[in-house]
Parts: structure tokens; sequence; C-alpha cells
């Protein structure tokens, strides 16, 4: 399964999500709903995001967040080596958009892994 297909996935489960980019720890993308160069600036701005929460922490580090604006909301998840940052309409569920966003991430993780395991 790849990133695209696992987005479009989330996107057929998802009431709320509208757009959303996975991204790799240096916030290249490696799935999206949006053109090459949007994915790229999304998933850049999504990693700067988490740096900053990061930076403003004492603990170990920022799992995920939320934004607000007038048009929507943008969440982002961080799982291991890889995020999740997604964009929604307004008044979103938010419990449930972080839900399907993990397992987004899950689910590549577990395909990631039986590829790895069935491999020679």
């Amino acid at each position: 399964m790849t990133g695209d297909q696992a987005l479009q996935e989330l996107l057929a489960v998802s009431e709320d999500v509208v757009a959303a980019v996975i991204f790799d720890v240096n916030g290249e993308p490696t799935g999206a709903t949006v053109g090459p160069e949007d994915a790229r600036s999304v998933s850049q701005t999504a990693r700067s995001m988490l740096a900053y929460a990061d930076a403003l922490r004492t603990k170990p580090s920022t799992e995920r967040l939320e934004a607000v604006t007038a048009d929507g909301s943008i969440f982002v998840l961080r799982r291991g080596d890889q995020a999740v940052v997604a964009a929604t309409g307004q008044d979103p569920v938010a419990g449930l958009v972080h839900h399907d966003l993990r397992a987004t991430l899950e689910k590549l993780k577990r395909r990631a892994r039986e590829k790895a395991d069935a491999a020679p």
C-alpha cells in the first residue's frame, strides 16, 4: 500500500478530512491528496510546526497538533518516522479526525512490516 492509497482510504472513511499529506522526518511527502508542489509546501510547514512545538516543550517530542482557522482546521499527527497533516472543514469532530489519522499511519506501518517480513 502506498501513501497515496492510504490517503484515498482516509478520505473515503472520514467525513471531516478534505485533504491530507503524509511525510517523513525530513518533511518529504510520501503520499498526498494534493499536487506535488502543494504537498511539499504543506509537509514542510507541518514539519516546522512540529519542530516549533518541540522547542516549546521539555518533554518528549510533540505527537499531535491542531490549528483552527476561519475556514476549518489543520491536524498534524506524528508517529515514529512518519507524520500526516490533514485539512478539514469547519467544526470537525477532533477526536474522530485524530483517530482516522492514527489509523492511517498505523495501517501504513503494518503493511510495510508485512512486506518486509514476506521478503526473502
